[in-house]
């Protein structure tokens, strides 16, 4: 089917990997039968990361809308296990739909395939698979764009000529991988600028600024640094703080402590996604397709904003900024 793209957001890959919980609202669609509230259950990777916890509060503030009931988990630890497990169990309470963040673009493969075989639909939201028979449809940051950006909002920022590098998340995330292969693709058009090549660490931030240490020991003329997800930005940015070194970073999405070292200007500039509309557009869609048969998008992609210390306070920028653990 076609793309579709809203005026919206690039990703993000969790932060942490804590234990699952759950939160619901019942209003008034119905099931097939007509006597029960359609029940939709939302899979993400963490409990508290505020990403995930605007994307929670986007879906149910749409559910409530709808009269849907709507509740959502976690798994206990960040893995391919832990989520096929808390999948299958989330299947066997037979909801309506499973609206789910894939894990590995790859490995959730086949178990997502084994419940949509059983009649249960899944749209994934914020990273996708590889085989887009394993789901109805997906709503998403088009993360490859996410990466022209980053790149684009660099060789401004340098003027056309310097060296620059990538931290970001251990490839196999979908979302994360696409906002790389952006980025490299566009800095390959710039003449001026010199590609230092990436570096790859996992959710720790002590280790994403291990990995931002590394490359400015190795590239001792570096101008920036592209950061992929939010722990990769801010541990790009404590390595050059530590550092004491003069390179700018471009970080993506926009948690509290992001926003904070941008105000600080220890972040240069955020491509900032919009998960409060990925999850009320994700609940919206598969309601529709499960009681009126109304085939969502194959790929629904959302844009990202650019936020910088200039235009942080812009109403139009801000409202894009993510919901701290107190404010859910």
């Amino acid at each position: 089917m076609k793309k579709t793209a809203f005026a919206v957001t690039g990703l993000a890959v969790t932060a942490l990997a804590l234990a699952g919980c759950s939160s619901s609202s019942t209003t008034s669609s119905t099931d097939a039968a007509g006597d029960q509230p359609l029940k939709i259950v939302m899979l993400l990777n963490d409990q508290f990361d505020p990403y995930y916890l605007t994307l929670v509060t986007g879906a149910e503030e749409k559910a409530e809308e709808l009269g849907i009931d709507f509740s959502w988990q976690a798994p206990t630890t960040l893995d391919v296990a832990s989520q096929t497990q808390l999948l299958q169990s989330v299947a066997a309470t037979q909801p309506d739909g499973i609206i789910m963040s894939a894990l590995d673009a790859d490995a959730m493969v086949a178990p997502m395939k084994a419940i949509m075989d059983s009649g249960i639909p899944i749209i994934t939201v914020d990273s996708d698979v590889n085989d887009e028979s394993a789901r109805l449809g997906t709503v998403k940051s088009d993360g490859k764009v996410a990466g022209e950006q980053a790149a684009e909002y660099v060789e401004e920022l340098l003027g056309g000529e310097g060296t620059v590098g990538y931290v970001g998340y251990t490839p196999g995330i979908q979302s994360v991988d696409v906002r790389l292969e952006g980025w490299t693709e566009t800095l390959a058009g710039f003449s001026g600028i010199e590609n230092a090549g990436d570096e790859y660490a996992g959710a720790d931030v002590a280790e994403n600024v291990e990995k931002t240490s590394a490359l400015l020991s190795r590239e001792t003329e570096l101008d920036a640094i592209f950061a992929s997800w939010t722990n990769a930005a801010i541990g790009a940015a404590q390595g050059v703080q530590q550092a004491g070194r003069d390179v700018a970073v471009i970080g993506v999405d926009a948690a509290p402590d992001e926003v904070d070292l941008l105000e600080r200007g220890l972040i240069n500039a955020l491509v900032v996604q919009k998960p409060y509309d990925m999850g009320g557009i994700a609940v919206e869609e598969l309601a529709g397709y499960i009681l009126d048969g109304e085939e969502p998008e194959s790929e629904t992609l959302l844009d990202a904003v650019i936020a910088t210390k200039d235009n942080m306070d812009d109403p139009e920028v801000s409202k894009y900024f993510y919901t701290t653990p107190d404010e859910k």
